[in-house]
């Protein structure tokens, strides 16, 4: 499913208009302050006329003049001298000044709106205008100051406020009848702005308190629809799309999330007009308007919208289209690509960058300027970052042009963000307590500088024993290893809620994203070693037997010991491991060899995880009895029974005992300490007659099965 999404309006077109020979003048030295007559060509992004509000043009237009810190000095009513269908030409009478001076140019906005206090900042005068009308802003910087001349070669790209959002229905099998936008906001900014990137397209910027408007059935039409922009890919109440068509001769509504190929939801931006494509409709929707509301979106599921979202600058005629306007570039020498596309028939598909031109501002301190290079027959922009990091981020502006189109392409090279901190449960090394859906929280920073444009962040986070305990997060798995997608959104704090996994207890999660240097954090259990012998681990999941409590093996070498209500740490405890040598059935009767290892601790002991080596104690072995009394075969041969008692006689064993389990089933305990050729003498004794069989330990490590006769084996 591929995505498109047309910048609304960069229809930027320089417009000349007649001008009063006395308007431009020689540049001469001006007192300061003394007003000075300038003017300026103004380009419309998307509309035809600039005459009335009611089509989206400038109504009136006010310039507000800042000085070299940002302070608000005066506001002046601009005159519109010349029109066309794209743009104007306006004068205004400006304050003169040798000193940079900022300029913001805002149309469309009732002289109410504005706060003239002298000396205020300009973040709050222009940054807290908010309007429910269609206006256009934007903002120039003059180094030199200003004086009748300061606007000669420049073209202001007025920056409309509002997002498009139109419905192309594509699928056969649909009849489409119309859409209207849910939860819409009712206001919108002046001006793109953020404490952390002041003043700066791309940035997404919302009233506070905005209220969202609920779609109305009365509103649903097929011609396209405006919006101000929002945080929609954070946002908990979403803006959504309701489209109403007939599939197989049904009236349905369809709610479609503004969401790209990667499932990662769009921001509202303004200057982007948001087309949905409806290539497939594969069952009903909802037949109710108010339920279509409050369900599901139906992205993938009934229907299959196409969204495609690219930065696109039009004279109404031809366009041009650059794959981004923001490039983040963290490694010294890194290579970098980006599109360029021009259309000369904004109607057709066919792309022709004969002409085009790729050029690098003034001021560049992130790329090496000999690299930057532009094919016109692929359309591929490339460069490559500096060979060292600037003390602080370095910024390269590169312009594709065509005639009178122009888009800015902001390079940006600095070292890699970082999530710090980064820690489980409030600590690095993290601590969880031992058990399944035991709760894990991880927290990570996105730092405050990151850019808005740069959001939604996929966030991979690789962790084998922890799970998700809500939903959102994406799970992916690469050569074997789980790994999570978490979609960072904003900036500041984030909170990903996990879960205990039972079968892994310690270990390094570890977090990845574009523009970071990977991140971890150690989480661990209040867990012992545990080793045999010769300092071997024991298995995961193996049994151990406690004398008071209980233990559990957790995972290799590692244990986990609860202890009893009340317990006394001085409380004697003996910790027995039966580690299995053979094992078998003989006609439906368990055999076996066990070695049996054991230690001696204390309650407290296992309660602080003290290290753990069993040593071998015993050797166990069970395994199927019988008798015969014969004495040339082994015919004829009877169980011997649960009752009957075994002795142990003439053995170069020591210390071994005998017992009968159940009907002709026993086992043996044999000290390690007795020599593998060892041999041991078992005895069942019935009335008269005694039978026997003989073996040494080594044998009974291969074979359990005992035949008893008066005369032995």
């Amino acid at each position: 499913m591929k995505k498109i999404i047309y910048s609304l309006f960069g229809l930027l077109i320089a417009l000349s208009g007649c001008v009063d020979e006395g308007v431009w003048k020689s540049e001469q030295q001006l007192n300061e302050g003394i007003d000075v007559t300038v003017s300026f060509s103004a380009s419309i992004p998307d509309f035809k006329t600039v005459n009335t509000r009611a089509t989206g043009g400038v109504n009136d237009m006010y310039l507000l003049v800042f000085d070299e810190n940002g302070s608000f000095i005066v506001r002046k009513k601009a005159t519109l001298t010349n029109q066309s269908e794209t743009g104007g030409t306006f004068t205004a009478s400006l304050p003169s000044s040798s000193k940079r001076r900022i300029v913001h140019f805002i149309s469309n906005l009732g002289e109410e709106a504005f706060n003239d206090s002298p000396g205020v900042n300009e973040a709050t005068v222009v940054a807290l205008l908010s309007t429910t009308s269609t206006t256009f802003w934007s903002r120039v910087e003059l180094n030199s100051g200003i004086s009748a001349t300061s606007f000669n070669g420049i073209t202001v790209q007025l920056l409309r406020n509002q997002a498009k959002i139109s419905v192309i229905n594509e699928a056969s099998n649909f009849t489409y009848n119309g859409f209207v936008i849910h939860n819409s906001p009712q206001q919108g900014t002046i001006a793109p702005y953020s404490a952390a990137t002041g003043f700066l397209e791309g940035t997404v910027s919302e009233p506070s308190g905005v209220t969202l408007l609920p779609a109305l059935l009365s509103g649903i039409s097929t011609g396209e629809k405006y919006l101000f922009e929002r945080k929609n890919a954070s946002a908990s109440n979403i803006t959504t799309v309701i489209v109403r068509g007939t599939y197989e001769g049904e009236s349905y509504y369809y709610k479609i999330d503004l969401i790209d190929n990667n499932k990662n939801r769009y921001n509202i931006e303004r200057n982007y007009h948001y087309v949905v494509k409806i290539q497939s409709v594969t069952r009903a929707g909802f037949s109710s308007f108010n339920d279509a509301l409050a369900g599901a979106s139906h992205n993938n599921t009934a229907l299959d919208p196409v969204i495609e979202k690219y930065p696109m600058i039009s004279d109404g005629n031809s366009k041009l289209e650059v794959e981004k306007t923001l490039v983040i570039l963290t490694q010294p020498n890194q290579t970098f690509q980006v599109w360029a596309k021009y259309f000369p028939d904004i109607s057709s598909d066919e792309v022709n960058n004969t002409g085009v031109t790729v050029s690098l501002q003034t001021g560049n301190s992130a790329i090496n300027a000999a690299s930057l290079n532009f094919n016109p027959t692929t359309g591929i922009i490339s460069g490559v970052s500096l060979g060292a990091f600037p003390q602080e981020p370095g910024v390269a502006l590169i312009r594709v042009s065509k005639g009178e189109l122009a888009r800015t392409i902001r390079v940006v090279f600095r070292t890699p963000f970082q999530f710090d901190p980064i820690t489980i449960n409030n600590q690095n090394p993290g601590s969880v307590t031992y058990g399944q859906s035991q709760d894990a929280i991880l927290r990570f920073t996105i730092p405050d500088d990151f850019p808005e444009d740069l959001f939604p962040l996929p966030v991979y986070i690789h962790t084998q024993g922890l799970y998700p305990a809500e939903a959102g997060l994406e799970m992916i798995v690469e050569n074997g290893q789980i790994n999570y997608i978490y979609r960072a959104t904003y900036k500041g704090l984030h909170r990903v809620y996990f879960k205990t996994n039972k079968t892994v207890m310690e270990e390094n999660v570890t977090l990845s994203a574009d523009y970071f240097t990977g991140g971890a954090v150690v989480y661990t259990s209040n867990l012992g070693n545990i080793t045999y012998g010769s300092n071997t681990p024991i298995p995961s999941s193996t049994a151990i037997s406690a004398s008071v409590g209980t233990i559990q093996i957790v995972q290799e070498g590692k244990y986990l010991y609860i202890p009893p209500i009340n317990p006394d740490i001085h409380a004697p405890v003996t910790l027995t491991y039966d580690r299995q040598v053979a094992s078998n059935t003989n006609s439906g009767i368990q055999q076996s060899f066990h070695e049996r290892y054991t230690v001696s601790t204390t309650v407290g002991n296992l309660q602080n995880g003290n290290a753990l080596n069993l040593g071998i104690g015993s050797y166990v072995v069970t395994g199927r009895i019988q008798y015969t009394t014969r004495t040339t075969n082994y015919n004829s041969l009877q169980p011997v029974p649960s009752w009957a008692t075994l002795t142990i006689t003439e053995s170069s064993a020591t210390g071994v005992t005998a017992k009968m389990l159940e009907t002709q089933r026993y086992e043996l305990i044999i000290p390690a300490t007795n020599a593998e050729t060892a041999t041991i003498r078992v005895n069942y004794t019935t009335g008269s007659n005694t039978y026997w069989s003989q073996q040494d330990i080594s044998t009974y490590r291969n074979t359990q099965y005992l035949r008893l006769r008066t005369n032995g084996p």
